[in-house]
């Protein structure tokens, strides 16, 4: 059995506070996918344009993006059994 791995996760205090997001877009090319979180302002519609705004992008290998998409699934499963 392989040694397990524990990570000490640090953090600036400025990224403590996360960033919010309304919105997101997938994509993939070859080995790696992109996630950009966006935060769409629907307040400042203006002529059928809605502003939106690049808050954050993760590159990752798509492997793990479908470690993460399963895990999203199995902890909003768990979340929903419990009546959010």
């Amino acid at each position: 059995m392989a040694d397990e791995l524990q990570l000490r996760i640090e953090a600036t205090p400025e990224s403590l506070g996360g960033t919010y997001s309304n919105a997101s877009i997938v994509s993939t090319t070859g080995a790696e996918s992109r996630v950009d979180f966006l935060y769409v302002d629907h307040a400042n519609a203006m002529d059928g344009e809605v502003p939106a705004y690049l808050v954050s992008r993760v590159i990752m290998p798509t492997t793990e993006l479908a470690h993460l998409a399963e895990t999203l699934n199995d902890h909003i499963a768990k979340h929903l059994e419990q009546g959010m």
